[in-house]
């Protein structure tokens, strides 16, 4: 009886990782603009990224914000679901909750070709929030310190904001107010997004601007 329980938990958990891989592979930032205004921001923009920015700068604000909303909904589902399934403090809750960042920074439906991974990564602690709102609270108040501050390039803010994410969550698992699979979940993120905006990312950046300005 037990092993069968275990079975089927493992099943589940699975299930999850790959439905949460899944969703994070539908990149809204490119699907979006592409069937509702005929523009691929894959190809007109400098950096090629599927993201809402510029979802919002070639195709308009409405379509946006319709992006934003596709990648906050496909982080926070997949999550929100393991939660109701009592998945949290289980082995694999990590995977599932890394899952959808990495879907769609390396997408399954674009030969591994994906976006950044920022609002995927707020969608996710969203559909933690229920549960555990601390580190959904800590990326926002990140995020905007980061703004504040004007640091710049964009993907610099970002690197700089995603490392004290992860130093933050580590200072919450220490002081007992996250659980150590919600930790090393939110290190799995970190890595992702850390990697997707890399100084490569950041040089590329600062030559578009550099050439917009001329």
């Amino acid at each position: 009886e037990n092993g069968r329980q275990e079975r089927q938990m493992i099943i589940r958990e699975l299930g999850m990782t790959v439905f949460g891989l899944l969703c994070g592979s539908i990149l809204f930032g490119r699907v979006l603009p592409k069937w509702i205004k005929g523009i691929d921001v894959t190809e007109v923009s400098n950096d090629h990224n599927p993201g809402t920015a510029n979802a919002m700068k070639y195709a308009g604000v409405p379509v946006g914000i319709l992006c934003l909303l596709g990648d906050l909904l496909k982080g926070a589902l997949p999550v929100y679901m393991a939660v109701g399934m009592g998945l949290v403090t289980d082995s694999w809750f990590p995977l599932i909750m890394a899952a959808p960042v990495l879907g769609h920074a390396y997408s399954l439906f674009y030969h591994g070709n994906g976006g950044k991974a920022i609002a995927v990564s707020f969608g996710v602690l969203i559909g933690l929030a229920p549960v555990q709102p601390e580190l959904l609270l800590l990326l926002i108040i990140l995020y905007l310190s980061g703004s504040a501050l004007l640091i710049r390039p964009h993907t610099r803010r970002t690197r700089i904001t995603y490392i004290f994410f992860a130093v933050g969550a580590a200072v919450l698992l220490m002081i007992q107010r996250i659980p150590r699979q919600v930790f090393w979940g939110a290190l799995l993120i970190s890595a992702i997004v850390i990697h997707k905006n890399s100084i490569r990312q950041e040089f590329l950046e600062e030559s578009t601007e550099s050439l917009e300005s001329l």
